[in-house]
């Protein structure tokens, strides 16, 4: 690579602290290229390819053993089932975790196109290989597609992630998420890990139990009067709140609700 393209990665990257791979452009075929930040991913091995480029490591605080795959999914439909067998193939016999991602140019089912033709056999095909992989389609959000043309008329739905199934035990909270369009016809599309809290487990407690004889040894009494005195809610703590407003031990006699109203509005 010449220096001219590394400077164009640069500026792309936003400094020089980076590590790459590149498959590249033969004819009308575009080239690939991979960059990461070797702080927080050691490379290991590189395997490139007209239609993919494969990088095994290990990410910063992981110890399993990953291969991120880049992937342009070529036009012709046998140049694609042959790219999914070589894939599959490549995954069979080594061990690891998987993420693929990239211009897949193919959809799993008609709702990921519109106004375009839709191969089913294409769709098998791929749906096949992410089954036998053991692969994860993460959903996408913001978007339902990530490919239009010019005009409007066409849109699909060609860019995702694939993970492998234990990569959702070990980050649960992936998510995918399919950014707005700068210069190229498609969306680039983020993976990252967002963990919501959306507060407390419910719990759910059924009449039934009360005839348990175990019941007592679920909650033991000392343990509801510590949690009570830590949230303030012990016996004979007056005036309570309700809604961040203080009221007394008779809830008739409190002067004005207005205040209450107004907060729950």
């Amino acid at each position: 690579m010449t220096r001219l393209e590394l400077f164009r990665i640069k500026s792309m990257w936003g400094n020089y602290n980076f590590d790459y791979a590149c498959s590249l452009s033969r004819g009308r075929s575009g080239g690939l290229i991979s960059i990461w930040d070797p702080n927080s991913f050691s490379k290991q091995n590189i395997w490139c390819h007209d239609s993919y480029i494969i990088v095994q490591g290990k990410w910063l605080h992981y110890d399993e053993t990953y291969y991120m795959i880049n992937v342009y999914g070529p036009q012709d439909s046998e140049a694609k089932a042959m790219l999914w067998s070589t894939l599959h193939a490549f995954m069979h016999d080594h061990n690891g975790n998987y993420m693929l991602f990239g211009d897949l140019n193919v959809v799993r089912d008609e709702s990921e196109r519109y106004g375009s033709v839709f191969s089913r056999d294409e769709a098998d095909s791929f749906n096949t290989f992410i089954s036998n992989s053991n692969l994860v389609d993460l959903p996408l959000g913001g978007r339902q597609f990530t490919w239009m043309n010019k005009a409007g008329t066409k849109m699909s739905k060609l860019d995702r992630f694939l993970i492998s199934d234990s990569i959702t035990d070990s980050i649960p909270d992936a998510r995918v998420t399919v950014l707005d369009r700068l210069w190229s016809d498609h969306n680039p599309v983020m993976f990252h890990v967002n963990k919501v809290d959306y507060g407390p487990i419910s719990f759910k407690f059924f009449h039934s139990w009360l005839h348990r004889n175990d019941l007592d040894e679920v909650i033991k009494s000392e343990d509801v009067v510590a949690m009570a005195r830590r949230t303030g809610c012990e016996a004979g703590s007056l005036p309570f709140k309700y809604l961040g407003l203080p009221i007394g031990s008779n809830m008739n006699c409190t002067d004005s609700w207005s205040d209450l109203a107004i907060i729950g509005r």
